[in-house]
């Protein structure tokens, strides 16, 4: 059994909720266990960021997304031996840029992906429809989907939403948060993939058998988002969710 650091992701737009809820799932997983919180240091200081800090088994380091040609991590001075890893994803961030800057960073520390998780405020994507892209780009790497700030929001709503992504074939969790806590951090943090990106994952490839590219089969084909074009943009581009906060 593999004793490497295990990592998380959490997406989400800046007032979901995140911190909220990572501070609910660090501490349901028990106070042995020790962990390593990267903060994006861009972002305002939260309320429950002193609650995250007064837990004994948590360090805490600000990071950045780095970088031109490639995402990268850049952070501070890490003083811990963690055995869960936990990138918060800046809020106004790419996710494809998430993705492959904490991929780089844990194949170099030799950290194995767990879960990638997004929080989701329905708040403010029933409000701001033209957000679903920025979504669905977080979506297609999570293994769940934490639904929360969901006051005011119709209960069709919701479940119009999870709708759509079934009959997208997504294999994600959808989960309901009630006042910043899930009823199951360790059913949300167990290291299964659920996600419909393969980017994480090492695969013995199919022989290529002389197919041409656009008949690959899935495992042999460059992720939709994190694919990049000769100029090194990306191929397929996700909005830029700053304009729309």
């Amino acid at each position: 059994m593999s004793t490497a650091p295990l990592v998380y992701i959490v997406y989400g737009s800046p007032n979901s909720g995140r911190r909220e809820i990572i501070f609910d799932l660090i501490e349901g997983s028990g106070s042995s266990i020790e962990v390593l919180l990267f903060r994006p240091e861009e972002e305002a200081d939260s309320p429950s960021d002193q609650q995250i800090e007064s837990l004994n088994n948590v360090s805490v380091v600000n990071w950045r997304l780095a970088g031109s040609q490639s995402a990268q991590v850049a952070h501070g001075t890490i003083n811990a031996a963690p055995e869960k890893v936990i990138f918060m994803a800046p809020g106004n961030s790419d996710p494809a840029d998430v993705a492959e800057a904490v991929h780089s960073w844990s194949a170099h520390n030799n950290c194995e992906l767990a879960r990638i998780l997004t929080v989701l405020n329905c708040s403010f994507l029933e409000t701001t429809p033209a957000a679903q892209s920025w979504f669905d780009a977080c979506i297609h790497f999570s293994d769940v989907v934490l639904l929360n700030r969901r006051e005011g929001v119709s209960n069709k709503w919701v479940k119009d939403l999870e709708v759509r992504y079934k009959k997208e074939c997504s294999p994600a969790r959808f989960i309901l948060v009630k006042k910043g806590r899930v009823a199951n951090p360790q059913e949300v943090l167990l290291p299964e993939a659920r996600r419909i990106s393969l980017y994480f994952d090492e695969l013995i490839p199919i022989e290529e058998d002389g197919l041409e590219e656009i008949n690959q089969p899935e495992d042999l084909k460059p992720d939709k988002y994190i694919e990049r074009r000769e100029s090194g943009q990306r191929a397929h581009p996700v909005p830029d969710i700053k304009k729309l906060l």
